[in-house]
């Protein structure tokens, strides 16, 4: 796979984002968008957010519910089963994924689709959590609603800055934080880096690294740093 894009910031703002995938973004599912080899979720997790996406309890997969029929197809898209089709017979994205996740247990792909996911943190505020590998699907009747949806399945891929292989081996899962925790620790630090106030290229850190037995689920352990300040902070923990 080429031209998969590595050492990403971790906070982005929306028109970073549309800048940096090519297009505006006005769905959560977007397949290969602008001729990339990679696709794009955006997903939300936040009270109100209008699918129900979020991660196992042991946060090693993240499952992201599938979306609506267009309003043109159906009068009710909250009622209405999640279509793999258009009333025309196109594909939905539901449909492209699906399709992906076939052909891959099929054979006909050597590897997954590669999905870049984008979490809301606040209005025009985005996390950009990294690459999955999409591996599966259910079709199930919501717990929370009287039709059928899907339920994608997620795999993290390590991509690490300095090579170009993709794989799911020895990610530590738990150095993830948590939705809540990151708009909880966006709010109190003003959406600026805690050493030199820039609000460019933000990322999250842990204050105690997690490697020394910090946590990812106390804000308190976490703040806002700015790029530079995040990797000197890294040089001289090392």
């Amino acid at each position: 796979m080429s031209g998969i894009l590595i050492g990403m910031k971790e906070i982005i703002s929306y028109l970073e984002m549309t800048i940096e995938i090519g297009i505006p973004l006005q769905k959560g599912m977007n397949f290969r968008p602008n001729n990339l080899d990679y696709s794009v979720f955006l997903m939300s997790i936040r009270k109100g957010s209008p699918y129900q996406d979020g991660f196992e309890p042991d946060g090693k997969m993240l499952i992201y519910e599938g979306h609506d029929c267009n309003k043109r197809d159906c009068d009710s898209p909250k009622t209405t089963d999640q279509p793999t089709h258009t009333l025309s017979g196109k594909l939905t994205e539901n449909g492209k994924f699906c399709q992906t996740i076939e052909d891959f247990k099929s054979n006909n792909t050597a590897v997954p689709e590669t999905i870049r996911v984008f979490e809301k943190i606040k209005p025009g505020i985005w996390a950009d959590n990294g690459f999955y590998s999409l591996i599966d699907f259910d079709y199930i009747l919501s717990p929370y609603e009287k039709r059928n949806v899907f339920r994608f399945k997620l795999e993290p891929l390590d991509i690490d800055s300095n090579r170009t292989d993709l794989s799911t081996e020895n990610i530590e899962f738990s150095r993830k934080i948590p939705t809540e925790v990151k708009r909880l620790v966006w709010a109190r630090d003003n959406g600026i880096c805690q050493q030199c106030g820039s609000n460019e290229n933000l990322h999250f850190d842990h204050i105690l690294p997690y490697s020394k037995g910090g946590t990812s689920t106390n804000v308190q352990n976490i703040q806002l740093l700015c790029q530079k300040h995040n990797l000197n902070k890294s040089a001289k923990i090392q």
